[in-house]
């Protein structure tokens, strides 16, 4: 399959509902461990919800790489630049994954049943880990939610340089409406 200029509208359209989901995510877990009851119970069913999305994109998304592989990085980038977008874009699918699975398993060790909402997924109901896995699980869980957040600054970061510092189409050919890199091709 030749490699492919730029992203299409399934490629923008995935990528930006993970990137929603994700930082509704991040901010409104913060602190949701120490929250009472009645609030968590709440906050369990929106944050289950959120993140059964998020992995239910990340696979076809996932799926989506694999068939259509990613587009071309411009022809100014250095073959360590080229291998250190790559490795980026791999630890942040990896990390994510593996923070939806530590979340999975953590949430079948809580006393209060954490239901996804909109999908009436019971993820307590599993019982995937003993009750007492639940601290070391919390804290592992919280240190991925550090890791994707330096992930997802570096990707930014990244997308910015490519913009401001670079002058290339790369953030422009993955904003929903730039009107560029849809398969490559200035749509307007």
């Amino acid at each position: 399959m030749a490699a492919r200029l730029g992203y299409g509208r399934f490629d923008k359209f995935i990528h930006w509902l993970m990137a929603i989901n994700i930082m509704l995510t991040l901010v409104f877990a913060k602190g949701m461990a120490s929250l009472p009851d009645d609030e968590r119970v709440l906050e369990y069913g929106d944050h289950g919800a959120s993140v059964t999305t998020i992995a239910i994109c990340l696979v076809i998304r996932i799926l989506w790489r694999w068939y259509q592989g990613f587009p071309q990085l411009p022809p100014s980038m250095t073959d360590a630049a080229r291998s250190a977008a790559r490795i980026a874009h791999y630890a942040l699918y990896g990390v994510l994954a593996l923070q939806v699975g530590v979340g999975v398993f953590l949430a079948s060790t809580t006393e209060l049943e954490f239901v996804a909402s909109v999908y009436n997924i019971n993820y307590t109901a599993f019982g995937l880990a003993p009750q007492s896995a639940h601290d070391l699980l919390l804290d592992f869980h919280i240190a991925l939610y550090w890791t994707i957040i330096a992930l997802l600054v570096l990707h930014v970061a990244a997308a910015l340089k490519h913009h401001f510092v670079d002058g290339d189409e790369v953030l422009l050919r993955m904003l929903p409406f730039s009107g560029r890199g849809v398969n490559g091709r200035v749509t307007r």
